[in-house]
């Protein structure tokens, strides 16, 4: 058998408050893909993929995605635009010294497995 290639699913949370003075609570999910490029250096593929864990105003959020999507099309209503919000969120949590930290704990891994 030969291995040409390997990859390491790595999965994120951030706990994050958005809107005005934080009232909606959510943990974001972003999921990385790290993997050994051709040349020998580490890749990574970032998704942000999940909004869960959502409170307004310290109040649970229930009823999974249906209970969510009611809640948006609700804040929708005020003007408020809660995937415009998480969005923005999302773009900012991982930095370039996340990504470099996530390369260097999988790197090792990642030759472990050839």
């Amino acid at each position: 058998m030969r291995i040409s290639a390997n990859t390491i699913h790595v999965t994120m949370e951030h706990d994050v408050k958005v809107g005005h003075n934080g009232v909606i609570e959510a943990t974001l999910i972003h999921q990385a893909f790290v993997f050994e490029t051709k040349n020998g250096d580490i890749g990574v593929d970032l998704d942000f993929c999940d909004v869960t864990n959502v409170k307004f105003m310290g109040l649970p959020i229930e009823g999974g995605y249906s209970g969510y999507k009611k809640f948006k099309e609700t804040m929708s209503g005020l003007s408020i635009n809660v995937d415009k919000l998480m969005d923005e969120a999302a773009a900012s949590l991982i930095t370039d010294e996340e990504i470099n930290k996530i390369k260097a704990k999988c790197s090792l891994a990642l030759c472990k497995l050839k």
